[in-house]
């Protein structure tokens, strides 16, 4: 298993670093206006074409253009949000019927047809040929090496075999990573409502202060350190992460206190977006898990925003 702090910071990772960036000073600026001008944290009366470029009507669009990436299957975000989408699902040889040696002739056949494609081209002269296959058969060597030449392979879904034990196992897992999350979450909002409203200081303002908190804190868990991860669900990583577009309606929870259209609009969007996440592990587990997906392996991670974190070996069932 490779260790993130070993890799040089990807493009995208960098790109995280600075949504970190902006996300902690737009909460800042919450934090500062609620201590100088709390009026201006007023959701009702600073929200709308009427209230102009207010601070409520930027962290609604920050927000709202969030949630929107997660619909969008070639977003510049992390396969973790991605892996839903069957063009990012790369299957691994035994999700391929007859398994992994019917697997190696559709390759080998597909190579075959390739050295006659390059024979017919180079007919010349003896050393071209030989130089050509010289080539292709090195070319072979490191073809066969990197697993994402199954993209290339013409399989469909209706190759794919997936046995109800392997989607049982795959089910098994996930409950076990997302059963405590949920709980845990539900619990931890229940008792920030209750203490807020105990305390007589459950209004917009506040609402508004603890979703850009949210908001913020999803950035530090993907960039720099994530509790649901350690403590809850072990899983290797955010390109493993069950819960990875669950951020959205983590995001809005506070929302649901006081509604209105800022909130109500971004509460159904987090909706949709969680139920399409659902809805498509429901249908393809195998999309999901590095044992059915070579796309989440750490082989073939492009992402590396473990960079500043080590990976954790992944609970076992």
């Amino acid at each position: 298993m490779n260790n993130g702090n070993s890799q040089t910071a990807t493009r995208l990772f960098k790109q995280y670093v600075v949504r970190l960036v902006l996300r902690t000073v737009l909460f800042l600026i919450a934090v500062i206006m609620m201590v100088v001008n709390p009026e201006v944290l007023d959701i009702t009366g600073n929200f709308g074409m009427g209230a102009g470029i207010s601070f409520v009507n930027i962290a609604y669009v920050l927000l709202l253009f969030d949630l929107l990436t997660k619909l969008r299957p070639h977003a510049k975000i992390a396969m973790g949000s991605r892996k839903q989408y069957v063009e990012f699902h790369v299957p691994t040889a035994q999700l391929f019927e007859g398994g992994p040696r019917e697997l190696m002739d559709q390759a080998r056949a597909l190579a075959a047809q390739g050295q006659e494609l390059l024979g017919q081209a180079v007919t010349n002269t003896r050393q071209a040929m030989e130089e050509t296959t010289k080539g292709v058969a090195e070319a072979g060597k490191q073809f066969a090496a990197d697993i994402d030449f199954l993209r290339m392979l013409p399989w469909s879904e209706e190759d794919l075999t997936a046995s109800e034990a392997l989607r049982h196992s795959i089910r098994q897992r996930r409950l076990g990573e997302i059963a405590p999350v949920f709980v845990f979450w539900v619990l931890l909002n229940l008792c920030v409502g209750l203490l807020l409203e105990r305390f007589g200081v459950l209004n917009e303002r506040t609402v508004l202060l603890w979703t850009l908190f949210y908001f913020m804190f999803d950035m530090v868990s993907v960039v720099l350190w994530c509790p649901l991860q350690l403590l809850l669900m072990r899983n290797r990583c955010c390109t493993t992460c069950q819960i990875f577009n669950w951020d959205g309606i983590m995001t809005a929870t506070p929302l649901f206190t006081v509604g209105g259209w800022f909130g109500w609009t971004l509460i159904a969007l987090s909706l949709f977006v969680l139920l399409r996440w659902e809805l498509a592990f429901a249908r393809h587990p195998e999309r999901f898990d590095e044992r059915t997906n070579a796309s989440l392996s750490c082989t073939n991670c492009r992402d590396k925003l473990c960079h500043l974190r080590k990976p954790l070996t992944p609970r076992k069932l």
